[in-house]
């Protein structure tokens, strides 16, 4: 009955225009994340990304698996991260809000969200006395690709670095 009540098969008519550009990631996705270290070398891990109407299709959730499930205790990759992000209209503010919680490293990030042409930019909503600050963009969305970017400030946004990058695929679910 838990799923029953959470998964929704279609969005809600009173949040749908201010979800409307997460609508394209609805569905099963296979990814390529790339973490960037700060001297410029990088390592690569395969995921998988899952994203669904939730709450009587008042918001989008999605699950983020890094190594993939099948990946996830082969001793081939780190435990990564395996969390998930619910993405909702706030109307007291007038604008759509993440929050993202990640089980495996135990994190807690709420952005606001900004669209632009064909990128969405979820800007962490800095809490407590974290100094540093994420911004987290979505690009180049198509029926079958989108590319993920994670980029961290150390100086409340003056300046980003490139920390991780997804280049995700949609999965073919004829399997």
């Amino acid at each position: 009955m838990f799923i029953k009540t959470l998964v929704a098969l279609t969005p809600h008519p009173s949040t749908y225009e201010k979800l409307k550009p997460y609508e394209l990631l609805i569905g099963d996705w296979d990814f390529d994340w790339v973490g960037h270290n700060p001297d410029g070398t990088t390592w690569t891990v395969p995921g998988e990304w899952h994203f669904a109407w939730i709450l009587e299709g008042r918001a989008i959730q999605d699950n983020w698996i890094c190594p993939c499930i099948p990946l996830r205790e082969t001793g081939k990759y780190p435990a990564g991260q395996y969390g998930t992000t619910i993405r909702f209209y706030d109307n007291t503010e007038d604008c759509v809000k993440v929050l993202w919680m990640g089980a495996v490293n135990a994190r807690i990030n709420l952005f606001r969200v900004t669209f632009t042409e064909n990128r969405i930019i979820q800007l962490e909503i800095p809490a407590g006395e974290n100094q540093g600050q994420e911004k987290w963009i979505f690009k180049d969305l198509t029926d079958d690709s989108f590319t993920w970017e994670a980029y961290h400030s150390e100086d409340h946004g003056e300046a980003w670095r490139l920390t991780q990058e997804v280049i995700a695929r949609r999965k073919n679910n004829s399997n």
